[in-house]
C-alpha cells in the first residue's frame, strides 16, 4: 500500500519516477569536444561494435567484421548471416551477437559454437567472457536490438542476463526484469551491467543474479557498452543523451501510443544515434539554427560520450561530442596501441584519440 501511495504522491508532486529533470553535465561530465578533436578518423558504415586484440582493432559493420589496417583502410575478417548487433572478445576469437538473436563464436578455442535464440533471449546487445562462460545481455524480450527506441517508448523492463557454456552448450538465465541491459563486464564474482532505461550501472552476483549495489546512477544519458580499461577501471559508452522533452514524453502514455502507431520511427520524440538530419524531426526552440550555426549547448536527441571510470565505477573524465559535433551515437570504445578507439554509429566513423602519459587525456 505504501508503494502505491508513494507512486501516487510522486505523480501529483512531479518527483521520483514522475520527475522530468535531467542531471547537469558537471564534474567529470563537464562538456568538451574531445571526440571531435580526435587525431584520426576512419569512416565505416553503421558500426555496431568494436574489439581489440593481437589481430588489431576489429569493428562490426552491417553483416561484416572488418579489421583496421595500419594504413587506415579496412579488410574483411568475417561475414555473418545477419546484421551484427554486438561484439565481444572471446578466447582469442570473437563472440558475435546477431540481429536475429543468434550468438556465435568466430575463431579461437570455441570456433563455430553457436546458440540459437529462445524466448526471452533473442536480443543480444552485449557480450563478456568470464572463465569458460559467455555472459550475454538480451536487451528486451519483445524487441530486437535495432528496435531499442521502441523498447524505451514502451517503457519495457524485460531485459535479461544469460550465462552460456560453449563447452556443454548449456545456458541459464542469471537475472531478468532489467531495463534494457546494454553493457556487461565481469568483475570477480560479480557482473557490472549497464541498465540503460534506468540510467545506471548495477553490480549483480554472477551466480544468483542478485543485485549487490549500484556503482553509478542518475547518468545524464543512456549507458551502453562497458569494457575494462587496461588493468584499472572501465570505459563506459553513453549512446544517447537524456532530455527533459523525452522524459516528459515517457510520462505521457496516450501520446506515446499514437506516436508509435502513426509516425515513422526516425521522427519520434526519442533519443537517437544521430539527430538533425531532416526538418521533419522534432525540434525544440533552442535547437533552431541562427545564421546557419547550431549552438553546441542546443537541446539535442543525440550526442557522443565515453566515460572513464575508476575501479569502483566512479567517473574520472569524459570524452564528448556536443550537439553540433560529428561523433554521435557511441556504440563501443577500446584501447589499443597507445590509442583510444571509439566507434560512432551516428556518424559512421571510428575516432582514434591519443593516450596521454601519466593520466588525464584518457590514460588508464
Amino acid at each position: 500500500m505504501s508503494f502505491i501511495l508513494t507512486r501516487f504522491l510522486d505523480a501529483v508532486l512531479g518527483r521520483g519516477e514522475s520527475a522530468i529533470t535531467v542531471p547537469a553535465l558537471d564534474g567529470a561530465f563537464k562538456p568538451n569536444r574531445k571526440l571531435d578533436e580526435a587525431s584520426r578518423r576512419f569512416a565505416i558504415d553503421r558500426p555496431s561494435g568494436i574489439v581489440a586484440g593481437e589481430g588489431g582493432v576489429l569493428v562490426a559493420s552491417g553483416e561484416e567484421i572488418r579489421r583496421l589496417d595500419a594504413g587506415g583502410s579496412w579488410s574483411l575478417v568475417h561475414r555473418a548471416e545477419a546484421t551484427i548487433a554486438c561484439l565481444g572478445a572471446a578466447w582469442d576469437g570473437i563472440a558475435v551477437g546477431l540481429e536475429n538473436g543468434i550468438v556465435k563464436i568466430v575463431g579461437g578455442r570455441f570456433d563455430g559454437v553457436r546458440f540459437e535464440p529462445v524466448p526471452d533471449a533473442r536480443c543480444p546487445v552485449a557480450i563478456a567472457v568470464s572463465g569458460d562462460s559467455l555472459h550475454v545481455c538480451h536487451g528486451s524480450a519483445s524487441n530486437g536490438p535495432s528496435d531499442w527506441q521502441r523498447d524505451l517508448m514502451e517503457r519495457n523492463r524485460s531485459g535479461s542476463v544469460w550465462e552460456l557454456a560453449p563447452v556443454s552448450g548449456s545456458r541459464r538465465r542469471i537475472a531478468g526484469a532489467l531495463a534494457f541491459p546494454a553493457g556487461i563486464v565481469a568483475d570477480g564474482e560479480t557482473l557490472i551491467v549497464s541498465e540503460s532505461w534506468n540510467h545506471r550501472l548495477v553490480r549483480l552476483d554472477r551466480s544468483s543474479g542478485a543485485l549487490r549495489d549500484v556503482p553509478l546512477g542518475d547518468l545524464p544519458g543512456y549507458p551502453g557498452q562497458i569494457v575494462r580499461d587496461g588493468k584499472q577501471g572501465y570505459l563506459l559508452c553513453v549512446f544517447a543523451p537524456r532530455s527533459q522533452l523525452v522524459e516528459f514524453i515517457l510520462r505521457e502514455p496516450g501520446y506515446r501510443r499514437h506516436m508509435l502507431a502513426e509516425i515513422e520511427p526516425r521522427y519520434w520524440v526519442a533519443p537517437a544515434y544521430r539527430a538533425g538530419q531532416s526538418f521533419y524531426e522534432p525540434l525544440q526552440g533552442g535547437g533552431v539554427k541562427h545564421l546557419g550555426i547550431l549552438k553546441p549547448w542546443a537541446p539535442t536527441r543525440s550526442f557522443g560520450m565515453v566515460v572513464r571510470l575508476d575501479e569502483n565505477g566512479l567517473p574520472l573524465e569524459s570524452f564528448q561530442s556536443r550537439a553540433d559535433g560529428t561523433t554521435h551515437g557511441i556504440v563501443g570504445a577500446v584501447r589499443h596501441a597507445n590509442g583510444l578507439y571509439v566507434a560512432s554509429r551516428g556518424d559512421g566513423v571510428v575516432a582514434r584519440l591519443e593516450t596521454g602519459a601519466g593520466g588525464g587525456a584518457g590514460a588508464p
